[in-house]
Protein backbone atom coordinates (compact mmCIF):
# COMPACT_ATOMS: atom_id res chain seq x y z
CA UNK A 1 0.00 0.00 0.00
CA UNK A 2 1.20 3.49 -0.54
CA UNK A 3 0.25 7.03 0.62
CA UNK A 4 0.74 10.29 -1.15
CA UNK A 5 1.19 13.61 0.72
CA UNK A 6 1.41 16.82 -1.34
CA UNK A 7 3.42 19.46 0.08
CA UNK A 8 2.92 23.27 -1.52
CA UNK A 9 6.47 24.39 -2.64
CA UNK A 10 8.01 27.57 -4.75
CA UNK A 11 6.53 30.15 -4.46
CA UNK A 12 4.48 29.11 -0.77
CA UNK A 13 8.00 27.50 0.89
CA UNK A 14 11.19 27.99 -0.46
CA UNK A 15 12.98 24.70 -1.37
CA UNK A 16 14.87 24.84 2.24
CA UNK A 17 11.36 25.51 4.12
CA UNK A 18 9.83 22.27 1.44
CA UNK A 19 12.91 20.36 3.04
CA UNK A 20 12.00 20.98 6.04
CA UNK A 21 8.25 20.46 5.78
CA UNK A 22 8.82 17.01 4.71
CA UNK A 23 11.37 16.18 7.36
CA UNK A 24 9.00 17.70 9.56
CA UNK A 25 6.14 14.95 8.04
CA UNK A 26 8.76 12.22 7.99
CA UNK A 27 10.19 11.79 11.34
CA UNK A 28 9.49 11.97 15.02
CA UNK A 29 11.20 11.14 18.68
CA UNK A 30 11.71 7.46 16.59
CA UNK A 31 13.25 8.22 14.21
CA UNK A 32 16.52 6.14 13.32
CA UNK A 33 19.35 8.07 11.39
CA UNK A 34 17.55 11.10 11.44
CA UNK A 35 20.89 13.34 11.44
CA UNK A 36 21.05 11.64 7.23
CA UNK A 37 18.17 13.61 6.29
CA UNK A 38 19.59 16.68 7.80
CA UNK A 39 23.00 16.04 6.25
CA UNK A 40 21.40 15.50 2.98
CA UNK A 41 19.61 18.93 2.92
CA UNK A 42 21.65 20.87 0.33
CA UNK A 43 21.12 17.82 -2.16
CA UNK A 44 17.54 17.84 -1.69
CA UNK A 45 16.88 21.04 -1.96
CA UNK A 46 18.72 21.68 -5.02
CA UNK A 47 16.40 18.54 -6.57
CA UNK A 48 13.02 20.60 -5.05
CA UNK A 49 14.42 23.68 -6.84
CA UNK A 50 14.74 21.78 -10.11
CA UNK A 51 10.69 20.60 -9.71
CA UNK A 52 11.24 17.63 -10.10
CA UNK A 53 9.07 16.34 -7.16
CA UNK A 54 6.23 17.77 -9.30
CA UNK A 55 5.72 15.08 -12.11
CA UNK A 56 8.22 12.13 -10.25
CA UNK A 57 7.86 11.63 -5.83
CA UNK A 58 10.01 11.55 -3.78
CA UNK A 59 9.28 7.69 -2.08
CA UNK A 60 10.35 6.83 1.71
CA UNK A 61 10.15 2.96 2.06
CA UNK A 62 10.28 1.91 5.55
CA UNK A 63 8.01 1.33 8.73
CA UNK A 64 4.41 1.41 7.47
CA UNK A 65 2.66 2.12 3.45
CA UNK A 66 4.94 3.33 1.02
CA UNK A 67 5.14 6.85 1.07
CA UNK A 68 5.25 8.79 -2.00
CA UNK A 69 5.36 13.04 -1.57
CA UNK A 70 4.76 15.29 -4.89
CA UNK A 71 5.74 19.13 -4.52
CA UNK A 72 3.59 21.47 -5.59
CA UNK A 73 4.73 24.45 -7.49
CA UNK A 74 3.23 27.80 -9.07
CA UNK A 75 -0.62 28.35 -8.48
CA UNK A 76 -1.08 24.65 -7.60
CA UNK A 77 1.36 25.63 -4.59
CA UNK A 78 -0.87 28.57 -3.56
CA UNK A 79 -4.24 26.91 -3.90
CA UNK A 80 -2.92 24.30 -1.32
CA UNK A 81 -1.47 26.55 1.22
CA UNK A 82 0.90 25.41 4.14
CA UNK A 83 -1.23 22.71 5.67
CA UNK A 84 0.17 19.09 5.24
CA UNK A 85 -1.69 16.09 6.00
CA UNK A 86 -0.20 14.13 9.01
CA UNK A 87 0.68 10.65 9.05
CA UNK A 88 -1.05 8.17 11.74
CA UNK A 89 3.01 5.86 11.63
CA UNK A 90 6.39 7.70 11.45
CA UNK A 91 8.12 6.18 8.21
CA UNK A 92 11.48 6.37 9.40
CA UNK A 93 11.45 4.76 12.65
CA UNK A 94 12.27 1.59 11.47
CA UNK A 95 14.57 0.17 8.76
CA UNK A 96 14.09 2.97 5.87
CA UNK A 97 15.06 4.08 2.92
CA UNK A 98 14.40 7.61 0.64
CA UNK A 99 14.73 7.76 -2.80
CA UNK A 100 14.10 11.29 -4.78
CA UNK A 101 14.39 12.38 -8.70
CA UNK A 102 17.03 14.61 -10.14
CA UNK A 103 18.52 15.69 -13.63
CA UNK A 104 20.18 12.58 -15.15
CA UNK A 105 23.28 14.72 -15.68
CA UNK A 106 23.23 14.91 -11.40
CA UNK A 107 22.88 11.47 -10.44
CA UNK A 108 26.77 10.23 -10.04
CA UNK A 109 27.26 14.00 -8.12
CA UNK A 110 24.61 13.71 -6.07
CA UNK A 111 24.69 9.63 -5.10
CA UNK A 112 28.07 10.45 -4.76
CA UNK A 113 27.75 13.35 -2.21
CA UNK A 114 24.86 11.75 -0.68
CA UNK A 115 27.04 8.23 0.34
CA UNK A 116 29.42 10.75 2.32
CA UNK A 117 26.43 12.07 4.69
CA UNK A 118 24.63 8.65 4.84
CA UNK A 119 23.45 5.34 3.03
CA UNK A 120 19.24 5.37 3.15
CA UNK A 121 19.15 8.42 0.51
CA UNK A 122 19.85 8.14 -2.90
CA UNK A 123 18.37 9.58 -6.22
CA UNK A 124 17.57 8.53 -9.64
CA UNK A 125 17.27 10.18 -13.03
CA UNK A 126 13.82 11.75 -13.47
CA UNK A 127 13.36 9.45 -16.46
CA UNK A 128 14.03 6.20 -14.64
CA UNK A 129 12.78 4.31 -11.97
CA UNK A 130 14.86 4.08 -8.65
CA UNK A 131 17.38 0.98 -8.60
CA UNK A 132 15.86 -1.41 -5.65
CA UNK A 133 18.99 -2.12 -3.62
CA UNK A 134 17.38 -3.31 -0.72
CA UNK A 135 18.09 -7.05 -0.71
CA UNK A 136 14.86 -7.55 1.10
CA UNK A 137 13.15 -6.46 -2.12
CA UNK A 138 14.72 -9.26 -4.49
CA UNK A 139 12.79 -9.75 -7.28
CA UNK A 140 12.44 -12.27 -9.98
CA UNK A 141 14.19 -16.00 -10.02
CA UNK A 142 15.60 -14.86 -6.33
CA UNK A 143 12.00 -14.99 -5.24
CA UNK A 144 9.99 -16.58 -7.66
CA UNK A 145 8.22 -13.60 -8.18
CA UNK A 146 8.56 -10.64 -10.35
CA UNK A 147 7.24 -7.12 -9.07
CA UNK A 148 7.03 -4.11 -11.63
CA UNK A 149 7.57 -1.32 -9.02
CA UNK A 150 6.99 1.46 -11.60
CA UNK A 151 3.62 0.89 -11.67
CA UNK A 152 3.44 1.33 -8.42
CA UNK A 153 5.30 4.42 -8.11
CA UNK A 154 2.47 5.88 -10.66
CA UNK A 155 0.16 8.48 -9.25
Amino acid sequence: MKIRRNIASIPVRSARETWHAILDLITGPNSIDADQLDASASVMESLIADEHPAEVPIVVKGSGPRLVIYCLYGENAIEAGKDVDRLSWNPTSGNWRLTAPCEKDDVDWMNQTLSTRGSRIRVHDVGEPPVEDDPSSKTGAESGLEVDWGTLDKP
